[in-house]
């Protein structure tokens, strides 16, 4: 049985892009894949560069939940969590 793959366009912003060296990067994961799972790899692929708590996620311009679902053409927005006074 064949996985149905979809494709998500990662966008990086701030620490992120300078860390990972780029603004965004297609990702093809399989169908069902939730944010969460995306940031798993992400972790993976550039270890030490992501800390799940200070990150914030957009899903398709507005901020998302890691339980969401992905799918196919989503624009996932990966950035550090910032505060300020």
């Amino acid at each position: 049985m064949r996985c149905v793959q979809m494709d998500v366009t990662v966008k990086y912003f701030a620490y992120y892009r300078e860390r990972v060296g780029k603004d965004s990067e297609k990702i093809q994961l399989d169908q069902g894949k939730r944010i969460s799972d995306l940031i798993d790899m992400l972790m993976a692929r550039y270890p030490g560069i992501f800390n799940e708590k200070n990150l914030f996620v957009a899903r398709n311009y507005r901020y998302a939940d890691r339980g969401e679902a992905l799918s196919d053409g989503d624009v996932v927005a990966i950035m550090p969590h910032v505060s300020g006074g």
